[in-house]
């Protein structure tokens, strides 16, 4: 029989932690004699938007309210050990919260701590794993529920892993995120319904380590000369809106304007074949309908939504006729800045 009346904290932030809240939030309703206080801890809202003047509170801040769940804030360590300790809690879970957990605080628990990890561990061990199974053009993934090491990103034993999740070619990062949340909000309310964590057996994982390590704006970058059409696209699943630069050589109220300017890319599709561009260079351009055809190092993508440099975001054909006028008669490539 699993233990009873558990006291849980609950450490998260985002859209696929929220999956695993829901489920915990569903689990204490359906079986109040399980899970008998589940309070949230997240971090603080920060100002975010224009001049730091928007306050929007973190998805998992939003559910737990909407809930009327207990919400405590706390960014760091030691926020963790003055505001959870003294609370006496069972166990802790954390799903995508971004921050370690301490082990004088997990040491305080009766049963320790879990995590949901979107990924075969020791596979895409890290803070990015959902994005890096779509660059590195994953045909699946998974989700694993481990224990939480005191000192350790992902070193905690595993306690079960979900069967292989298909990776579609229609998947971006919200979309697999999603399917993932779910896997994982049941898998971890399995392992707390079976009580499996009070005593686990650590899994051996069929996958070797991995690192997805956290990203930087760098990454968006495309480098026309070495990514082919399908890195690029995977890419732009992965990470959204990717970014290129266009050479500008322009008068500007009579002064001189050269350099290179930032253009971020939308909307990107593979294309087998362009004979507009077939003897053209990685990088070259050129529109074909509503869309901008650019030459890969293999092949071609289309791009639908375009933002120039201190521009607004617009279609093709609206980048194109605007072109002429804020980078002059340069020629019609994507380049890298320091190039």
């Amino acid at each position: 029989m699993p233990p009873s009346s558990l006291r849980v904290a609950f450490f998260g932030s985002d859209a696929f932690s929220v999956a695993s809240l829901r489920r915990l939030f569903e689990l204490k309703r359906s079986h109040p004699n399980l899970i008998s206080q589940l309070d949230v801890y997240t971090r603080s809202i920060k100002p975010t938007g224009r001049n730091l003047k928007q306050y929007v509170d973190l998805p998992i801040g939003l559910f737990a309210a909407e809930k009327n769940l207990p919400v405590y804030r706390v960014d760091s360590g030691s926020e963790i050990l003055a505001s959870a300790k003294p609370r006496k809690y069972d166990l802790a879970v954390a799903v995508s919260y971004g921050k370690l957990i301490p082990g004088k605080f997990l040491q305080s628990l009766r049963y320790g701590g879990l995590n949901v990890h979107p990924s075969i561990l020791p596979k895409f061990s890290g803070s990015s794993p959902i994005q890096h199974a779509l660059m590195n053009d994953c045909k699946t993934t998974g989700v694993t529920i481990q224990t939480l090491h005191p000192t350790k990103f992902d070193h905690g034993d595993i306690i079960c892993q979900s069967g292989p999740i298909e990776v579609s070619e229609n998947d971006n990062f919200i979309s697999l995120q999603t399917t993932l949340s779910q896997v994982g909000a049941d898998l971890l309310a399995g392992v707390i319904s079976a009580g499996t964590y009070v005593d686990p057996k650590p899994l051996e994982s069929p996958e070797t380590y991995s690192l997805a390590p956290k990203l930087t704006p760098s990454m968006s970058e495309i480098v026309w000369e070495h990514m082919t059409s399908r890195q690029i696209r995977r890419l732009n699943d992965a990470l959204g809106p990717l970014h290129s630069h266009k050479y500008v050589d322009i008068l500007k109220k009579k002064n001189a304007v050269q350099g290179y300017y930032k253009v971020i890319l939308d909307g990107i599709e593979e294309l087998e074949n362009c004979s507009q561009l077939e003897s053209k260079a990685p990088g070259d351009f050129a529109l074909s309908g509503d869309k901008l055809i650019v030459r890969t190092c293999d092949s071609f993508v289309t791009v639908r939504k375009l933002k120039f440099q201190y521009c607004g975001l617009e279609n093709a054909p609206e980048f194109m006729r605007s072109l002429p006028k804020r980078s002059g008669e340069t020629p019609h490539q994507f380049v890298r800045a320091q190039s």
